[in-house]
This record gives structure tokens, C-alpha cells and sequence, in this order.
């Protein structure tokens, strides 16, 4: 009798297990496009100063932890296939009426740069090489372009 729950128990937890390590073994993307497809919420993150190199988008939703997003965007562009967290220099807020903020740490914490909607910046502040997350908010602690 226990030698069949634990046979019944382990069908229903293998499945759970096998889902779980395919959701982590997956790499995340930023969103790339030559366009925001929503730009009333996007930024778009570039490898180098400039607004050059390989870019990454984001569209509509904040990221606590820019971890396991990579410049996708721009094959054989400098930066491509790089993580995104801490190697971004240079960024575009594509939204019309929102702030973006991007943190030194994960979970919005630490040095920040505050960009305006619309804004270009060429070559971050506080978070050059060495930003972990973002959201579109207009955090006055921050670095104002």
C-alpha cells in the first residue's frame, strides 16, 4: 500500500519538478524590435555610449532584476548576445508621458538615474556599466537628465 502512494505521489510531483527546471533553464529576452510596439510605456537599453551598439526593449512592464535578458537586437552589433544587467550604457525612454528610472541594484534599490518621457540619454550617470533593474516611474532620488 505505501509502495503505491509514493509511486502515485511521484507522478504527480515529477511533472511539477520537470516544469519548473525548463522554466529556469530558459533565457529571458528583452523584447527587440526596430520599434516599441507599445511605446506608451517603453525604454530601450544600448550596449554602448551613443545609442550604439546592440539594443534591448522593454515594453509596459517594470523589471526587479534585469538578470537573464540579453542585447538581442542588431546581430553583430558590439554588445549582442551580452546580459543586459550592468553592461548597458546608453538608454531611450520611448514613452511620451512616463519617467523611467533604472537602479544600480536589483529590486529598485541603490544609485538611480531619473530619464524624462522622450528623453535620450547618451551615456548613463549613476548606472553606466552597472545597472540591475527599472521601472517607469519618476523617482526624485535619482540622478535627473
Amino acid at each position: 500500500m505505501t509502495f503505491r502512494r509514493n509511486i502515485a505521489a511521484a507522478a504527480v510531483t515529477l511533472p511539477i519538478v520537470l516544469g519548473s527546471l525548463v522554466a529556469t533553464i530558459a533565457p529571458a529576452s528583452a523584447y527587440a524590435s526596430d520599434n516599441c510596439l507599445d511605446s506608451s510605456l517603453c525604454v530601450v537599453f544600448d550596449y554602448n555610449s551613443d545609442l550604439e551598439g546592440a539594443s534591448a526593449h522593454f515594453e509596459r512592464d517594470n523589471v526587479s532584476n534585469l538578470a537573464g535578458y540579453v542585447f538581442d537586437e542588431y546581430s553583430g552589433d558590439a554588445g549582442y548576445g551580452q546580459p543586459v544587467k550592468n553592461n548597458a550604457a546608453s538608454l531611450d525612454n520611448v514613452s511620451p508621458n512616463s519617467y523611467v528610472s533604472i537602479y544600480f541594484n536589483s529590486g529598485y534599490g541603490g544609485s538611480c538615474d531619473s530619464v524624462p518621457p522622450s528623453g535620450l540619454v547618451f551615456r548613463l550617470h549613476n548606472t553606466y556599466n552597472n545597472n540591475a533593474s527599472f521601472k517607469f516611474t519618476h523617482d526624485t532620488r535619482c540622478y535627473q537628465f
